[in-house]
């Protein structure tokens, strides 16, 4: 079995307002749990905090949110950037973060 390509550490890269409900850190586990962080200081909670994600079809996610609800995201992989589009339009990417 391969190893699944989200999985791994991200940092986002987009500061776009539209975006800053959205963790600035992100880590994907094998078998579909997630956990999500915002910076050190940040007003916000992020949406995505801990939770589970599944691909639902080709270049969709559905990921739980902090309220529990799962909400379906666009995404593409390319390389090490992941990115993420919202029902609302809001396009917002990460990087991989490459362990030491």
């Amino acid at each position: 079995m391969t190893e699944d390509p989200l999985v791994g550490e991200w940092s986002k890269e987009d500061r776009d307002p539209c975006s800053s409900s959205y963790p600035d850190e992100l880590e994907l586990h094998a078998g579909g749990r997630y956990t999500g962080r915002m910076r050190p200081g940040a007003a916000e909670h992020p949406r995505w905090d801990v939770g589970t994600y599944e691909r639902v079809e080709r270049g969709m996610l559905a990921i739980s949110t902090f309220t529990d609800e799962v909400v379906r995201y666009a995404f593409t992989l390319d390389d090490d950037r992941l990115t993420f589009s919202d029902e609302q339009g809001c396009t917002f990417a990460y990087r991989r973060r490459l362990r030491d």
